[in-house]
């Protein structure tokens, strides 16, 4: 295969033409034409993950988070792109387009949560950013539970030992959930519109929860790396 063909398979199943503006998806590093043997996967590509698809002879890396995000006006051994071009290896990043595709990282990261957390198979768009192009999920659970309750199940299911939640003082039993994987802790009125009790995401800002006690809405931050960690998985599916 080449790099090319790679590309092409994950732009057939996440087009890249979904991705935000701000955002960086692509083929990042590397010639189309180059032949690949061996792929790594990543969440993000650090100078370490370039060293270690060097030694085990990885033609390309395939990554969620974007290794060029700013126009670099300089590279040097402190960039991984650096290290990336040293070894001829290339980088595709699939990011936002990923994350908002149908069967992408939210509905991934769906399945992930059902295996502890029964859901209803029915599963709604949180935000529709444009049409065609929408943003987490909403699902209705199985059975009500307490937020205590759904924290240790989220701790289970993500292996997230450093979970914190706010519990709204009015809440009661969680019935419906909102969820929306890596920093979606602005999507609180989002989720309260869509009907849910409760925002599962991560990364959440300061401002994010002064916002879930003003709205008196539970939220639950269970990382960025824990709730994107799930795509080197998908990426293994694709």
């Amino acid at each position: 295969m080449t790099i090319q063909d790679i590309y092409d398979i994950l732009n057939a199943y996440a087009p890249f033409s979904l991705q935000e503006s701000y955002d960086k998806s692509g083929l990042l590093v590397g010639y189309p034409k180059q032949q690949v043997k061996t792929v790594l996967l990543t969440l993000d590509i650090t100078t370490s993950v370039v060293i270690e698809a060097a030694n085990k002879n990885a033609d390309l890396i395939l990554a969620h988070h974007p290794v060029i995000w700013e126009p670099l006006k300089s590279v040097s051994p402190e960039h991984p792109v650096w290290h990336l071009i040293r070894y001829q290896i290339g980088a595709i990043c699939s990011h936002t387009c990923l994350d908002i595709a149908e069967g992408g990282l939210n509905d991934y990261f769906g399945d992930l949560l059902n295996r502890n957390i029964p859901m209803i198979p029915e599963r709604l768009p949180l935000a529709t950013l444009s049409p065609g192009r929408v943003l987490g999920r909403v699902a209705n659970l199985v059975q009500p539970t307490d937020a205590y309750s759904l924290a240790e199940m989220l701790r289970s299911a993500l292996n997230c030992s450093n979970l914190r939640y706010y519990q709204g003082k009015n809440a009661g039993l969680i019935r419906r959930i909102a969820w929306c994987t890596g920093s979606g802790g602005d999507l609180i009125r989002e989720a309260i519109r869509a009907g849910a009790d409760a925002l599962i995401t991560g990364d959440c800002k300061h401002s994010v929860w002064a916002d879930a006690h003003n709205l008196d809405f539970t939220l639950f931050d269970c990382g960025h790396f824990e709730t994107e960690i799930p795509v080197v998985d998908l990426f293994r599916k694709i």
